[in-house]
Order: C-alpha cells, then structure tokens, then sequence
C-alpha cells in the first residue's frame, strides 16, 4: 500500500461505522457514474464549506 493510500486507509478506520458506509456508498457512487465530474466538484464544495464553517475541525486522516 502506498504512503497516502496507507494514511487515507487510516483515517477511514478511524471514522464510525455508519462513516464508513457512507463513505463507501460515495466512492461506489463516483466509480459507478460515467459523469464523475460533478461528483468529484460537490465533494470538494462540501469540503471547502466544512473548512469555512470549522477552520478547525481536524482531518481523521492526517490530523490536518
């Protein structure tokens, strides 16, 4: 496994198992679609609101 796949793997483990489904259900949804583009800009809005919203809030995965 490579480095970020291993800390990403991390974070995942990291997370409740309902996350986890969750999680899963939106990475099946994205390789399932032949339209990924859309997908991919909601996720990093929701992203970019998180981090507006809590500037604090910590990444499971590295921390960050």
């Amino acid at each position: 496994m490579k480095d970020k796949t291993a800390i990403v793997f991390n974070g995942f483990l990291q997370l409740a198992n309902l996350e986890k489904l969750d999680l899963v259900n939106s990475i099946n949804e994205y390789f399932d679609s032949t339209e990924r583009e859309p997908i991919r800009a909601d996720a990093e809005g929701r992203f970019a609101e998180i981090r507006r919203i809590s500037p604090n809030e910590k990444c499971p995965c590295c921390g960050d």
